[in-house]
């Protein structure tokens, strides 16, 4: 199966545009900053940031932006507007999108007709129609209001607070599906077990009748998993020193016999999924100013007491929750948040809960971000890539409220409806008319599997969808739904369905056969640094977090595996957290930033500095791109930033935007065609053909000035790297 990524898409686009000296270093796609010079025979095209008009369907991209042209050695700098519509191409995972040009018009004012198609020919010649750029996804998400853009949808998730536990001393948390589910460390030998449901490594002792946790390099004991107590222990059961010489079971050998301990850790034990608010010591607070907020600074918890309430409150997957102590009983807080959070300073190191509080810009924003559809196109003629397989023969169960029918013996989504077969797998749907196969590109899914509920663990495949068909492709697009990352009615991005789907499943006699999309039980946190939710990292959850929801049974091998992944959303194979129970992706890294830094939109975009921040992060555009750099004079054609890069607010007939600052000043394209900058003294002046000349009412000024004050007033926060 060939998947045109956006990866392979970019690798083209920089073989069109690289010259052979840029060729050899060009190395992953990314955003160089603004403006950006191409020069060849000394010929130069100046591009400035371009700014955004609209972005219809996430798909077609209408922009401008300010170029300056010189025809040859010492000939006079010409301002233009290029005015362009774009086909765009998305990669989430590095924040950049691609832009393919459908259309563009240059426009010279007040030049003659002679000039200006000498103008036109530099430009084309310097950067043909056609060619791609590559433009920070930041950078265009600064336009976009998401009041006029499509939003995933509303659906009703369960707001009501898991089982929350609270240590001050080390501790951990034992979760359980259920029940202990155990099963043989080696087939038709259960003399040793070990618990497929559990989110740390548990063994059963057959013989002694006695279970077996390994705590990282220490072992503890206990006779009831349920109810402890856990003691340390150094006498293990001897199939523990002769476990299999697979992956599956590495991190354990390495820790047999493991070490002696004689304080354990506070064992908290939860057969659903449940929360762990772990402080090094008593807790520790430091107020937010201008709120009557204390943040809790020893803890890797959310964690906030309001001096108004007398309340503590706790965030997790995208839900608040309160109690009157850190011992006592939680209520749901989500829908009556006290004002104050929406205050939090943007230099305040909490600043990023605010787009989990509802009404906020941040919340809106990471709305958007998770619209943002990522495309998967398909050669109609590659082979399916999809293999299901069932324990036993298939088993389907109807989903209730719809006509659909979810195989429940199968660690595949896969459904039944009208007599044939649906398996969505790694973003792209298929279609069967057998259970069994084989399995054929779907190009039309039924519109019931799109009634699938947020309660139903399948649910997230609602957010796949066929955008296009031809003979030859077929183009899937998916938005962050996909990885659990649901609306709620509160305006606020959450992961998955909270608390009704962990109960499901928990009560599910198959529940070791469907990656379990539990909102709890790993400390997920959001933050638009990393794109998305992911885990807070605290050691207390254990290595397979989550309730052990990555437990995977092979039928064709007769084994199950627990691969030593953290339960997570992480849906891109080079950002967020590690494991993604949805698409079963794996993750490389942790973090989202490029070389470039990119994280942060909107009003934290400062115009002065180039620099972005949101909930306290920053993006540096400074500088040029190793991978598209040229040096100046070499007579090859080359893409590098200009120094002192900034922007300028402005106004177009379609919306608002910036533009980018250079040496001079601001630079950008107005609305009636000329080209304007402002100086450092707020001082006006455009450029007509016949170079600079000082203005106080231009057209559009009125805005722009207006504009520039705004975003102004926006960007007077500090900026830290978190």
């Amino acid at each position: 199966m060939r998947h045109w990524t956006f990866r392979t898409i970019m690798a083209v686009m920089f073989w069109m545009m690289a010259s052979p000296a840029t060729m050899s270093i060009a190395s992953e796609p990314a955003d160089p900053g603004w403006p950006r010079l191409l020069q060849a025979d000394g010929r130069e095209l100046l591009i400035y940031q371009p700014q955004v008009d609209s972005w219809t369907d996430y798909r077609a991209l209408h922009f401008r932006c300010a170029i300056s042209v010189k025809t040859g050695k010492g000939a006079k700098e010409r301002f233009g507007v290029a005015e362009i519509e774009a086909e765009t191409v998305v990669d989430q995972a590095n924040r950049v999108v691609a832009l393919l040009p459908k259309t563009r018009e240059l426009r010279f004012p007040n030049t003659s007709d002679s000039e200006a198609q000498s103008l036109r020919r530099t430009v084309d010649e310097l950067h043909p129609p056609g060619q791609p750029l590559t433009l920070s996804l930041d950078r265009v998400l600064v336009y976009i209001d998401p009041a006029k853009h499509q939003q995933q949808q509303v659906v009703q998730l369960n707001l009501d607070p898991p089982r929350i536990f609270f240590s001050s001393r080390p501790a951990i948390l034992l979760m359980f599906q259920g029940d202990p589910q155990l099963q043989p460390v080696v087939k038709d030998k259960p003399d040793l077990m070990f618990a497929l449901n559990a989110n740390w490594p548990v063994f059963y002792d057959a013989t002694k009748q006695q279970y077996y946790l390994l705590n990282g390099d220490n072992w503890l004991l206990a006779t009831d998993a349920l109810r402890g107590p856990w003691l340390p222990t150094g006498n293990l059961p001897r199939g523990l020193s002769s476990l299999p010489p697979d992956e599956n079971w590495s991190e354990v050998r390495k820790h047999v016999p493991g070490k002696r301990i004689s304080t354990p850790p506070a064992i908290y034990i939860s057969a659903e999924p449940a929360e762990l608010i772990l402080t090094k010591g008593d807790p520790t607070y430091s107020p937010v100013a201008g709120t009557g907020l204390m943040r809790v600074t020893n803890t890797e918890s959310t964690l906030f007491l309001h001096t108004g309430d007398r309340h503590h409150y706790l965030l997790v997957a995208g839900r608040w929750f309160r109690a009157n102590s850190l011992e006592g009983r939680w209520s749901g807080a989500s829908t009556d948040l006290p004002a104050d959070f929406a205050r939090i300073p943007d230099d305040n190191p909490a600043a990023y809960v605010k787009s989990s509080v509802p009404g906020t810009t941040e919340a809106k924003d990471a709305v958007l971000l998770a619209s943002i559809p990522t495309k998967t196109v398909i050669s109609a003629n590659a082979p399916p890539a999809v293999q299901v397989t069932y324990v036993g023969q298939p088993q389907f169960q109807v989903i209730e409220t719809t006509p659909v029918k979810y195989a429940v013996n199968s660690t595949n989504a896969v459904f039944l409806v009208n007599g044939s077969y649906y398996c969505c797998y790694a973003g792209v749907w298929y279609s069967s008319s057998s259970a069994n196969g084989p399995w054929a590109y779907c190009t039309n899914v039924p519109a019931a599997i799109y009634t699938i509920p947020p309660s139903h663990p399948t649910h997230n495949v609602t957010y796949v969808v066929v955008q296009s068909s031809t003979p030859t492709t077929v183009v899937y697009t998916q938005t962050a739904g996909y990885s659990g990352e649901y609306v709620a009615a509160t305006g606020v991005l959450m992961f998955g369905a909270g608390m009704v789907a962990g109960a499901m499943i928990a009560d599910s006699h198959h529940q070791h056969y469907y990656p379990v999309p539990y909102s709890y039980g790993w400390g997920a946190r959001y933050d638009y640094h990393h794109g998305g939710y992911y885990r807070a990292g605290s050691v207390a959850y254990g290595p397979y977090a989550g309730g052990g929801s990555h437990v995977a049974y092979n039928p064709r091998t007769g084994t199950y595996s627990r691969g030593a992944y953290a339960y997570g959303p992480g849906g891109s194979a080079a950002t967020r957290q590690a494991y993604n129970p949805y698409t079963g992706t794996r993750a490389a890294a942790t973090r989202v930033d490029t070389a470039y830094g990119s994280a942060g939109r909107a009003a934290a975009y400062n115009p002065q500095t180039g620099n972005a921040a949101r909930g306290g992060y920053r993006s540096n555009d400074r500088g040029s791109a190793a991978a598209v750099q040229t040096n100046r004079g070499t007579g090859a054609v080359g893409v590098q930033s200009s120094s002192g890069g900034g922007a300028a607010a402005w106004d177009t007939r379609k919306g608002q935007g910036a533009a980018v600052k250079d040496k001079e000043g601001n630079v950008y394209a107005g609305r009636d065609g000329n080209v304007y900058k402002r100086d450092n003294s707020g001082n006006w002046s455009s450029n007509t053909g016949s170079g600079w000349q000082s203005t106080s009412r231009p057209q559009a000024t009125r805005e722009l000035n207006a504009q520039a004050g705004t975003r102004s007033r926006g960007n007077q926060m500090h900026r830290r790297s978190r």
